[in-house]
């Protein structure tokens, strides 16, 4: 009996650590694939020290001075023809009826619904080609950092759309964040990069509020469709969008370095949002999306180990990531309505 009563009482204590590691692996993919994007679309002058010069850099695409989004699109391209698939070869393993679902969405049985989800691919599409393009001119720390502004814009669009006014805390949280972003701001110096800088400071800034928007149509949708395949959904919007203006706008041949790192890049992803679900549910939302806050600094942190990155402030990153912790976890005691899910992270 007695042992009974232990093996009961060190089973939710097991699956705590076992659902904060897997959150931790979710967090460290997910860095490590901003740490990738800074990679693969680097075409400076000198080349990239890669764990201090231990791994060679190599020029995966040739950029367009003129053109500096064709980069970042043709590389988010070769990501998500990769993550589209395998994306869909997963999701009814794991949540079986997600394709007759997504038939059942894609043949218009609810035109309502179906205009949502094209609308979260397009802004899904919008947001990750400017965190693309910011990682690319100001780094993965410095642009994923401004990114995580998408709290505070799901949290007043929230009482802007469902009367779910932020409490004193959360505003406390939003202080913080923009006190972080605006830090960033002062924090680039002027110099002979200093436009460029403020370009990859507002594509971050951009990608995050779109995040947000995209965010609260994610939310509006599931009552109707589960998660996964509206995730599985909007990816293969954007995967569609992206082919359209790549086809249309793009003048880059592919290599097959870029195409290996395309795959790199898909892996990341979705092993990051698999062990993300998995740590959900062994822990729950809450505290998952609380230690998933760390982002910034983890990618920060990766970034001068990887890349030896300089980070322009160490104080913007920790009130950005403090504020974004102290914003869910005041989101734990309120209605569901209030906590917008964002697809990216659960960030799906």
């Amino acid at each position: 009996m007695a042992k009974s009563i232990s093996e009961t009482s060190s089973t939710p204590s097991s699956q705590w650590w076992r659902g904060l590691i897997m959150v931790l692996l979710a967090t460290l993919f997910l860095s490590i694939q901003n740490v990738l994007v800074r990679i693969v679309q680097y075409n400076g002058k000198y080349p990239l020290k890669i764990l201090g010069g231990l791994i060679p850099s190599n020029v995966y695409v040739d950029a367009d001075p003129a053109n500096p989004l064709q980069v970042p699109l043709l590389v988010l391209l070769v990501r998500i023809a990769f993550v589209v698939p395998l994306l869909w070869t997963v999701l009814p393993v794991l949540r079986p009826g997600s394709e007759e679902q997504a038939i059942s969405v894609l043949r218009g049985y609810n035109p309502k619904l179906l205009m949502k989800v094209i609308a979260a691919g397009l802004l899904l599409f919008l947001s990750q080609t400017g965190t693309y393009l910011a990682v690319s001119i100001v780094g993965p720390a410095t642009a994923l950092t401004v990114f995580f502004i998408y709290p505070v814009v799901t949290t007043l669009l929230a009482w802007r759309l469902f009367g779910d006014r932020p409490s004193w805390k959360q505003w406390l949280a939003i202080g913080l964040i923009i006190s972080g972003c605006t830090w960033v701001l002062f924090s680039t110096v002027p110099g002979a990069a200093f436009k460029s800088d403020i370009v990859g400071l507002i594509s971050a800034a951009f990608a995050g509020i779109v995040f947000a928007l995209e965010g609260v149509i994610a939310q509006s949708c599931f009552t109707k469709i589960n998660p996964a395949t509206f995730t599985g959904l909007i990816f293969t919007v954007e995967f569609v969008v992206l082919l359209i203006v790549c086809v249309a706008f793009i003048h880059i041949n592919l290599s097959q370095g870029l195409i290996i790192m395309g795959l790199l890049l898909c892996f990341s992803t979705l092993f990051g949002y698999l062990f993300n679900n998995f740590g959900i549910k062994a822990i729950g939302a809450a505290s998952t999306a609380i230690i998933g806050s760390s982002g910034p600094a983890v990618t920060a942190i990766l970034s001068v180990l990887i890349l030896n990155d300089k980070i322009p402030s160490w104080i913007a990153i920790f009130l950005v990531t403090i504020g974004v912790v102290l914003m869910n976890l005041e989101k734990i005691n309120k209605k569901p309505i209030a906590n917008v899910v964002s697809v990216a992270q659960e960030k799906d």
